[in-house]
């Protein structure tokens, strides 16, 4: 008797750890397509959000269901905003990916972050608090300090962000993924930085690991991503060797036809960089030319939405040329169609002899 007992509770556990590995497995095998849920997701009806989440109640692990539910609401919040109720979900989905997929490639996409604006201020705590916890739990896995510098760059905590990417970086410097967001991180410091010495010197540490980055990259593609804000960092950081090699390495990338979907940022800042060195070399006409051929690109979603960069525009109108970037506003104003007028006014600032007032347009 004691023996069926003991029998019976080895196939128990026998059964327990099959369950286990069966709901691991089909949520790694999620994760590889989460693209397709997610896809699925953005197509969801009321109607059909509203199933999913009872169907949750019978299989709460299921992760594909979250990230649909995830990508549902994180349209809806953007576009006509979510209910208490629908919030309170998200919330709840969020911080299930956090717990338990927290290693997952979703759980570094912007779906799975609370939003900085405040639609839901108790969660974003919630989740910060999560995320150091599983931090503090798997200190040395790299995974987890990505996805969780990931998480609190989408909702604003820089330094917090940057804390986690260093210390991912210092573990595994060889890891593209790491180096590529650190070396963004430092960029994104240096544009923001009160003097020019610490742009100077933030931009040098973005060089250094964008340099670590693109030699570790696995393919074109990922060295077009990189190669644009390389560029503008060595520029900053006044190696303008490094940065006439990367803005002509950008640019070259850039013509080629399997990159046409994704090479406006390289077209753009390869010739605001070569456009800026040719300025320092006091060749105003090739300064201008590369500033027109900035403007010559179809648009991407940053460059439709913030706006072109403005530096070459101001460094040309400091030396009292005007033509070229009257003409870069109209060129521009091809692909940036909501401008909030922004165009106009520096136009209309140019024409009349006066600074435009370029703003954040000098940061993007």
């Amino acid at each position: 008797m004691r023996r069926r007992a003991v029998l019976v509770g080895v196939g128990l556990v026998a059964i327990a750890f099959v369950v286990f590995g069966l709901y691991a497995l089909r949520n790694t095998f999620t994760d590889h397509l989460a693209f397709v849920y997610f896809g699925r997701g953005t197509q969801l009806s009321k109607l059909d959000a509203d199933k999913l989440e009872q169907d949750l109640k019978s299989d709460p692990n299921s992760f594909a269901d979250r990230i649909e539910l995830l990508a549902f609401y994180s349209f809806k919040i953007t576009g006509d905003g979510l209910t208490s109720e629908e919030l309170a979900n998200r919330r709840e989905h969020i911080l299930w990916v956090i717990a338990h997929q927290p290693a997952s490639t979703f759980a570094a996409d912007d779906a799975a972050a609370f939003d900085p604006d405040g639609h839901d201020p108790e969660g974003l705590q919630q989740g910060k608090k999560l995320w150091l916890q599983q931090v503090q739990t798997r200190p040395t896995d790299t995974r987890i300090l990505y996805n969780a510098g990931r998480f609190f760059a989408w909702v604003d905590d820089w330094p917090q962000s940057e804390d986690l990417m260093e210390r991912a970086y210092a573990i595994t410097p060889t890891n593209h993924a790491i180096a590529s967001f650190l070396a963004e991180l430092y960029w994104r410091a240096a544009r923001h930085s009160s003097t020019s010495q610490q742009v100077t010197a933030m931009a040098a540490k973005s060089l250094k690991v964008f340099g670590q980055a693109l030699r570790d990259t696995h393919n074109s593609r990922e060295r077009l991503n990189d190669l644009p804000d390389a560029a503008q960092a060595a520029f900053e950081a006044e190696d303008f060797e490094r940065a006439t090699a990367y803005s002509k390495e950008a640019l070259s990338l850039a013509e080629q036809p399997e990159y046409a979907d994704n090479n406006a940022d390289a077209i753009h800042y390869g010739n605001i960089v070569l456009g800026r060195i040719a300025l320092r070399q006091g060749n105003v006409p090739a300064a201008s030319a590369y500033l027109l051929k900035a403007a010559k690109i179809s648009g991407n979603p940053h460059l439709d939405t913030f706006g072109p960069n403005m530096i070459l525009a101001k460094e040309l109108l400091e030396t009292g040329e005007r033509k070229s970037v009257l003409e870069y506003f109209d060129l521009c104003g091809k692909f940036w169609a909501h401008d909030d007028k922004k165009l106009d006014q520096w136009r209309a600032a140019v024409t009349a002899g006066t600074d435009p007032n370029f703003a954040a347009n000098l940061r993007y």
